[in-house]
């Protein structure tokens, strides 16, 4: 295959941007047998590299008698008319390099009438990759996200940087690579799906806003969300029986089974029972400081923190799980958890006892209320485990195959909440939700329960006071 050198020499006055070039193609291995006149006329063949290369002197570039059909032994030579504009940003650059003056003029008109109406994009071989990543860096350094996020977001570019049409740059991806990529990660959850394409809109949409490519031309405008393959599993709270015998559980019987275990008696009961009626997360708990976050005159918990994973190892977070969303909206990421929600004499008993239990651990130097017998942050996978066996040996939820998880703690306070009949934005705010949405999708099983409820309270009053008849 030719290829065209670096320079090009100019024959005759330019006219406007448009003006005639000569194009000069090696011929490679199919060099004439003859020298052209001018060189040999010419005293220096050195710059030329004695005619064997491709390089061309002053004498070849101002070459015009190589226009005549085969007269240059090395190069094919072309009349092309080269066609510049100047950009927004005041930048120019060539846009067409035409057979014809015509031509020429026809394509400048077309570019400079995308640029009139925003849709001409200049080249560009950056991948959607490479954008997306830089994106999420420029978030981290504007502290729109923390280190462990920016990690995790390693798990989506890897599906992104295996797609083997996202290694094309980003003007020559369409939409259909986009959705066939979407269509082949329907093994994950529709959350992490979401993610990766919340993930991709921002990218190609940050293309659109630096110009590499139009917006018509954004593939995610077009896209259809591929539903997961994964059976969602249904949320699982406990009963009112089922919770009444938990409680008495933690409270009379002993919960440590082993020497080995790294917690103390006081500090799983206390754990347990704080979880199951403030709807805190686990992590939540786990970050909070006896002198911080206990509030004994409002009597309630400040929520401003949560326990997180990073490389496995479990560290105090800067915000709590929402709290990212909630800056961004320009919200406060703290909320109060009031001790009264269920029963605040037993909160609060609960409470300081646990407070004169953990200021008694010598190695609790962070004034945790909950840590591990040597200082550590607590353990959800641990805690998991031991939750797990305390409900076996209560007997509740033993139909669960996997068995039971602390988190349906949390699940159980929502559902005492909305079966009491607590507004659901007021949940939404214990919990830390911004709105009543998730509370909508996540317990709606529950909801349409309490739901039904009322509709036969309600029609049971209507017979008793015999409005009809």
């Amino acid at each position: 295959m030719s290829r065209k050198l670096g320079r090009l020499g100019r024959k005759g006055n330019k006219e406007g941007s448009i003006y005639n070039t000569i194009q000069k193609i090696d011929r490679k291995n199919s060099r004439l047998d003859f020298v052209c006149e001018i060189c040999k006329k010419c005293n220096d063949w050195s710059i030329c590299n004695n005619r064997s290369g491709t390089n061309k002197c002053e004498k070849c570039i101002e070459c015009t008698a190589c226009l005549k059909k085969g007269f240059c032994d090395r190069f094919y030579c072309y009349n092309r008319y080269p066609a510049q504009i100047t950009l927004d940003d005041g930048s120019r650059t060539t846009v067409a390099n035409s057979h014809t003056r015509s031509q020429a003029v026809e394509k400048k008109k077309t570019i400079e009438a995308q640029i009139q109406t925003k849709t001409y994009v200049k080249k560009n071989g950056i991948t959607i990759l490479e954008v997306i990543k830089k994106i999420g860096n420029t978030k981290f350094e504007a502290g729109k996200i923390i280190k462990n996020t920016k990690d995790k977001d390693q798990y989506h570019y890897a599906y992104i940087d295996n797609w083997q049409a996202f290694k094309k740059p980003v003007q020559k991806i369409t939409y259909q690579d986009v959705q066939d990529f979407l269509n082949s990660i329907r093994h994950l959850s529709q959350g992490e799906i979401e993610k990766i394409i919340g993930k991709l809109k921002e990218g190609f949409m940050q293309c659109v806003m630096d110009k590499i490519i139009s917006y018509p031309d954004n593939p995610m405008l077009r896209i259809y969300i591929p539903i997961s393959m994964q059976k969602k599993e249904p949320i699982h709270a406990f009963e009112v029986n089922e919770q009444r015998e938990l409680m008495k559980y933690l409270r009379s019987k002993s919960l440590i089974k082993s020497a080995k275990c790294n917690y103390d008696e006081k500090t799983l009961k206390n754990l347990f029972i704080c979880a199951l009626l403030s709807g805190a997360r686990i992590g939540e708990l786990g970050a909070i400081k006896i002198n911080e976050n206990i509030d004994l005159t409002n009597n309630g918990f400040i929520i401003n923190h949560t326990l997180t994973s990073d490389n496995g190892k479990i560290i105090m977070g800067e915000t709590t799980k929402t709290g990212h969303k909630k800056i961004q909206q320009g919200l406060i990421d703290e909320r109060f958890i009031p001790f009264d929600i269920f029963d605040k004499e037993l909160m609060l008993s609960v409470v300081k006892e646990q407070i004169k239990n953990a200021s008694n651990n010598p190695n609790n130097k962070n004034n945790l209320l909950f840590c591990q017998l040597d200082g550590k942050y607590i353990d959800h996978r641990c805690l998991n485990n031991i939750f797990k066996r305390i409900c076996r040996e209560a007997g509740v939820k033993l139909e669960l195959k996997k068995g039971c998880h602390i988190h349906m703690c949390r699940h159980t306070a929502v559902t005492r909440m909305i079966e009491a009949g607590m507004d659901l934005l007021v949940i939404a705010k214990i919990l830390g939700h911004v709105d009543d949405r998730q509370i909508k999708e996540t317990y709606g099983h529950i909801l349409t329960k309490y739901r039904n409820k009322q509709l036969k309270n309600s029609r049971s009053y209507y017979k008793q006071n015999k409005i009809s008849a």
